[in-house]
């Protein structure tokens, strides 16, 4: 067992230098010297019978070998990792890590959150606000909401609400024409879009106006509740998502300018995402259960 226990080693030493071509930065990924790198990699090329490596002025480069069994090693530490996650996971019943991107925390969940936690005190909740899709096979979150279309293989999923665009502004913008505006006028005003749907165009065909009338957007944002901010603020016209802004509309902060939606391209839809088994343990199945009781636009 004690060899065994050796190679591991080794091979977890050959798996990190490979990742990042360095015995130096390995060991310090690894939180041990370099010359203890150095020899579990040499133990394990001579236990092998094969050069891993050779060795540069700058760092090292795997031989074909080397660069085989890496392919090897990255699946099987990937596999070990995915299995610590699962295990530890399959017994906490006392906390739920939820992954979403920053707009629809700010702007939706975390007003919501109180409620929740009202409802289930013995749960404690992670809120991972990241824009980017996480690859939940290997991460620690339980749960993902996701903007998209179906197609995640290995997962779990659910729609919670379709996704529409909705014409915004301040009181002090919308009081410049009689309400509902008509496109015409709303394509006078100030227009303000984020990277989600830089829609403005399509709003103007759906309502039967000449895109050609439709002025570029003065300020574009790359995140949505930056853009509520600015609409808030009477800085412009909003094509926002009607989910998030639903809190500042019956708050009076913001105005709907018009009657029309304009659906998202493609079409996304807001959905509960976990891994395939997943969706049965007792913090995902509490979440999921009060999602779906929450009355969505």
């Amino acid at each position: 067992m004690s060899d065994q226990i050796r190679h591991l080693r080794g091979l977890q030493a050959f798996d990190v230098a490979a990742r990042c071509g360095s015995l130096s930065q390995a060991a310090e990924e690894l939180a041990v010297t370099h010359g203890a790198v150095s020899r579990q990699i040499k133990q394990l090329e001579t236990h092998l019978g094969l050069s891993l490596f050779r060795r540069r002025p700058n760092g090292v480069e795997l031989t074909e070998p080397g660069r085989r069994l890496h392919e090897a090693t990255q699946r099987g530490f990937r596999a070990l990792r995915e299995g610590v996650l699962n295990a530890r996971r399959f017994d906490d019943n006392t906390s739920i890590t939820i992954s979403l991107s920053a707009s629809l925390a700010t702007k939706w969940l975390v007003a919501r959150l109180a409620a929740f936690r009202q409802a289930h005190p013995g749960l404690s909740v992670y809120l991972d606000t990241n824009d980017e899709i996480i690859e939940l096979q290997s991460s620690p979150v339980d749960v993902a909401l996701r903007y998209g279309t179906p197609g995640w293989d290995g997962l779990h999923y659910e729609r919670l609400t379709s996704e529409q665009l909705i014409v915004v502004a301040a009181p002090s913008i919308a009081k410049r024409f009689a309400l509902p505006h008509k496109p015409e006028e709303i394509a006078q005003l100030p227009l303000l879009s984020d990277e989600f749907d830089p829609a403005w165009q399509r709003w103007a065909v759906g309502n039967g106006l000449d895109p050609s009338l439709v002025s570029e957007p003065v300020v574009r944002f790359a995140d949505s509740a930056v853009l509520i901010a600015a609409a808030i603020d009477g800085q412009g016209v909003a094509l926002a998502r009607r989910l998030l802004v639903e809190d500042d509309l019956n708050a009076g902060r913001l105005v709907r300018l018009d009657n029309s939606t304009t659906a998202t391209a493609p079409d996304r839809s807001l959905y509960f995402v976990c891994r395939k088994g997943d969706e049965e343990r007792l913090p995902v199945r509490t979440f999921r259960n009060w999602l779906l009781s929450l009355t969505l636009p």
